[in-house]
């Protein structure tokens, strides 16, 4: 690898790095927004001003959408992925288990797309790089334990969070099939328009004839707006732009163990700013998680 590439390779792994820091606080961004109005107020929102803001950026000329003569059927999957049938397919496996299961289950995100971009891009993994990953992803789990949630474990639960794995593995594995034609403008754009149509037709259908007055509420209470504004273009625009754009640029397996970076900051924020418990197995399961991501992207 030339000085060329090495320093691309290093700047789309800050980018991606990033972009999992940023997501890391997106969990205590929706638990302040979902705490004064419903769910699904709360994504038609957030997905609402990200297609907005994707738009705006188009007819500025910042931004450029062209998809004629390109191949529209990946395309259009990869939005579908996610967020359309993860953010779906998460939230309900969460509501019916409990919520260190679904962390566990969530956690095999980065096996699992590891393994596809061998099968589908041909991409070369290592038995190495293989074994960081298992740190990595074994750190997650040990957080993902100690954490406390009350429910039950269901079968309909699991077969959720089983398409959640699924659907974000793909997701990656299709937006870096697709990167040499689709530009990361692109892959974000379609993301937002996708997020944006099943949301808001689901709270529409949800809410009824409250929708309306239940958004004119939601967007006059600023526990609402501020976090709807920091998930919707910090979070969706900002870091699914970078999440793309280092698609383009990286192996599927070292883009997938970044992941793991998530519920690093997730716990440390929590901890920080929401008074959440740290206790020594935290400790623990961060350090496997930031060992596993940098060996993994330092081992061949």
């Amino acid at each position: 690898m030339n000085n060329k590439q090495t320093s691309q390779t290093q700047r789309a792994l800050l980018i991606a790095g990033t972009a999992n820091v940023i997501w890391g606080f997106s969990f205590m961004a929706t638990r302040v927004g979902i705490e004064h109005t419903s769910s699904s107020i709360l994504l038609s929102a957030r997905f609402t001003f990200s297609m907005l803001i994707m738009l705006a950026l188009i007819a500025a000329g910042i931004g450029k959408v062209s998809l004629k003569g390109k191949p529209l059927g990946r395309f259009l999957l990869m939005g579908l992925c996610e967020p359309v049938i993860y953010f779906i397919a998460e939230t309900e496996g969460i509501r019916r288990t409990t919520s260190s299961f679904s962390g566990l289950m969530i956690s095999l995100i980065p096996i699992s797309t590891a393994l596809l971009s061998v099968v589908f891009l041909h991409e070369r993994l290592s038995a190495k790089r293989f074994a960081w990953i298992l740190c990595s992803v074994t750190g997650v789990a040990i957080i993902s334990v100690n954490q406390t949630g009350e429910g039950v474990i269901s079968l309909s639960g699991i077969l959720y969070l089983l398409v959640a794995i699924i659907s974000a593995s793909f997701f990656t594995v299709l937006s870096r099939s697709i990167s040499d034609v689709f530009s990361s403008f692109e892959r974000t754009f379609i993301m937002m328009v996708m997020g944006f149509i099943a949301f808001t037709g689901s709270a529409i259908i949800s809410e009824g004839r409250d929708f309306l007055p239940s958004m004119v509420s939601a967007m006059q209470d600023k526990y609402v707006i501020l976090p709807v504004l920091f998930l919707s273009v910090i979070c969706s625009v900002a870091a699914f732009f970078c999440f793309n754009y280092a698609a383009t640029v990286l192996e599927v397996s070292r883009i997938a163990v970044l992941a793991n970076i998530t519920p690093v900051v997730s716990v440390l924020a929590g901890t920080i700013f929401l008074k959440e418990p740290f206790t020594p197995v935290c400790i623990i399961g961060i350090i496997l998680i930031l060992t596993g991501v940098y060996m993994v992207n330092k081992v061949e």
